[in-house]
């Protein structure tokens, strides 16, 4: 299957000093659907820094879409202040960043991806430190994805692997009936051991021979008379 070229749009959920958890950046088309709250209620922090994850979700409206996520710990250098920013009650900020995309086949997603999705939750982060009461969810802008996504059902080899061989029709029907061919002939064969040989002719068994006069072959050289 070919591959296709795609969009994908940066996203953010953050709190601030005083504020909770709350949806900054959300994708354009989220937002014209009414469907704002999708990514706060489904993204959850990550134990290992800026590793990404890949969540798969459904929209309101059906859109079947991959949200690649990872957690950013604010530093000092992040805001430009001498100390790590850190909230009211003295716990280290951190940005719940990442793009979402179309869903396809699963691919690793490219660093360089989630370093624009990043740079792009920064400067949304610091204009709302500077005024968390009255900021305003903003509308994340696509961009291109420098990994291109394979559409369902399309595999890719590991780098150097041998094409992996796959038995046509013809070839699996085959060895079915050869198979089966086997297991026939297998209980032919258990069968006819089973069976008790016939008697042979001229015996009965459990016959009483006392009485029985003594047969005399016709023609025989011996017959009298």
């Amino acid at each position: 299957m070919a591959t296709v070229t795609a969009q994908a749009w940066p996203f953010l959920v953050a709190r601030g000093r005083r504020a909770g958890y709350r949806t900054l950046l959300m994708p354009q088309p989220f937002l014209a659907e009414g469907d704002a709250a999708l990514l706060e209620n489904n993204v959850q922090p990550s134990g290992v820094p800026d590793r990404p994850e890949v969540l798969n979700l459904t929209t309101r409206m059906g859109r079947a879409i991959s949200v690649v996520h990872a957690t950013h710990r604010l530093t000092a250098a992040d805001l430009g202040q001498a100390d790590d920013p850190k909230d009211e009650h003295g716990r280290p900020l951190q940005l719940l960043y990442g793009y979402v995309r179309p869903r396809g086949a699963r691919v690793e997603p490219d660093p360089a991806d989630l370093r624009t999705a990043r740079a792009t939750a920064l400067e949304v982060y610091r204009r709302f430190l500077d005024d968390e009461a009255n900021f305003t969810t903003g509308a994340g802008q696509p961009f291109p994805l420098r990994t291109s996504l394979r559409t369902p059902g399309e595999s890719r080899p590991a780098p150097g692997a041998a094409p992996r061989w796959r038995p046509s029709l013809p070839v699996v029907l085959a060895a079915t009936l050869a198979l089966l061919c086997i297991v026939f002939l297998l209980l032919t064969l258990t069968i006819l051991g089973d069976t008790p040989a016939p008697p042979k002719p001229g015996y009965v068994i459990g016959a009483d021979t006392t009485h029985c006069p003594t047969p005399t072959p016709r023609g025989s050289p011996f017959t009298a008379g």
